[in-house]
């Protein structure tokens, strides 16, 4: 019933969508050059309007997925919430995170709202508060936010939502801007990883492997400073996936991003730390995250991306001390066909070398491979539809969590449509 009553409330938005869209709300848009990380509206994160530095705008998201085994979503022992492992997600929802069931789902109902900031002429001061709602949603939730009033508490202790719909502050933070300097605190996306959250920054419908064990959301404050206008270093403190309880987990963040010529672009983001609240681990553990990534225009029509992801654990385990690392490499080759055709390929592998010492992550232990072809189609300024065919395949013989843990590997594939507005 509930399923139901959130579907046609999805249609209902879509469609007062569509109608404002057809009456002219988008005509301010402006087409981007670029194949990749083009806003078709100036100083907008989607096609709509601005009024000054203020702006609310955000998209929805609806699709289907489905895996050549035949097997659909399920929850074991009668569970209602959802849960990340083989047992409890059968079928294509065994490892790729975002797409929940095998039939049709909301992916994400999006809204972004706030004031973005503009230093040039001395401070300025902004923010932006993201709310989300969907099967995506449990991507973006933070442990002391929108799950587990506290540390050590359960894993889905006053989480928002359940079953396959949840609901987060994707985003809520503050932004102070100073000519070339800028601040951001509260929670924000994690600058890791390849893949963004939101549908409309990235080009798959699926995601890559390394958002299997990268933080999606982190908490605190860091700064931003404009060194030229080809470079930028970021520093501060951080709290991967997590809202709060500062005295037991501390990192410290860094990061840079660098275009050093039209073609090329080079980003880097790290957090180093100690975690010492009680946790799945079985004991207190240092972390070391971080990925380095690469955008080259080959032409006028070609790019290529490159993500390389690492996370390191040193678990101070009852008795024991472990070492537990596990990296991800992403590679996407986009093509631009024409105004309204992209096509894309990609070809990711991860090597988990840290077994049970984190369990949580539920990842498949060995090489993980996965290839994705897929396209973009833009018929309008406010629509895009993702079609995509995905394989997967795990190179241990003794891994087999795909197909209710009776195969090692797994071809799926679906489709999705975004509206923007």
């Amino acid at each position: 019933m509930k399923k139901t009553i959130f579907g046609i409330f999805s249609i209902a938005i879509a469609v007062s969508t569509l109608q404002f869209a057809q009456a002219g709300l988008f005509d301010q848009c402006t087409p981007c050059a670029k194949i990749a990380d083009c806003n078709p509206c100036d100083n907008a994160d989607y096609c709509a309007p601005q009024s000054g530095q203020w702006f609310l705008n955000g998209h929805i998201e609806a699709g289907f997925f489905a895996n050549g085994h035949g097997q659909k979503s399920r929850y074991t022992g009668g569970a209602t919430e959802r849960g990340r492992g083989a047992d409890d997600n059968s079928g294509n929802t065994c490892l790729l995170e975002n797409t929940r069931l095998t039939g049709g789902q909301i992916n994400q109902v999006y809204l972004s709202m706030g004031r973005s900031v503009n230093g040039k002429r001395g401070w300025d001061i902004g923010g932006t508060v993201d709310v989300t709602w969907g099967s995506d949603a449990y991507i973006t939730q933070a442990r002391g936010m929108e799950y587990g009033a506290g540390h050590g508490s359960a894993a889905d202790e006053g989480r928002w939502g359940k079953g396959d719909y949840y609901a987060a502050f994707a985003q809520a933070y503050a932004e102070l801007a100073y000519k070339r300097w800028n601040i951001k605190a509260g929670k924000f996306y994690a600058l890791f990883g390849s893949a963004d959250y939101k549908s409309t920054d990235r080009f798959f419908y699926s995601l890559d492997q390394g958002c299997a064990f990268m933080p999606h959301v982190a908490s605190g404050a860091y700064v931003t400073y404009m060194v030229n206008d080809q470079l930028s270093v970021s520093s501060g403190w951080v709290v991967p996936g997590e809202f709060g309880e500062s005295s037991k987990y501390n990192a410290v963040f860094g990061g840079l991003d660098w275009e050093p010529t039209e073609r090329l672009n080079l980003r880097y983001a790290f957090a180093a730390g100690r975690n010492t609240y009680d946790n799945d681990y079985g004991g207190s553990y240092n972390v070391f995250i971080h990925s380095l990534g690469a955008t080259y225009q080959i032409g006028r029509k070609w790019e290529y991306g490159l993500e390389w992801s690492l996370l390191n654990l040193n678990v101070d385990a009852v008795g024991e001390k472990k070492y537990n690392a596990a990296y991800a490499l992403n590679n996407e080759i986009i093509y631009q066909y024409n105004k309204n055709w992209a096509l894309g390929v990609r070809f990711g592998i991860l090597d988990n070398n840290a077994g049970d010492a984190v369990n949580d992550l539920d990842l498949p232990t060995g090489e993980w491979y996965m290839v994705s072809l897929g396209a973009n189609w833009t018929p309008n300024k406010w629509l895009l539809v993702k079609p995509e065919v995905r394989y997967d395949w795990i190179k241990d013989a003794a891994a087999r969590p795909f197909n209710l843990e009776r195969s090692s590997y797994q071809i799926s594939g679906g489709m999705s449509a975004v509206v923007k507005f």
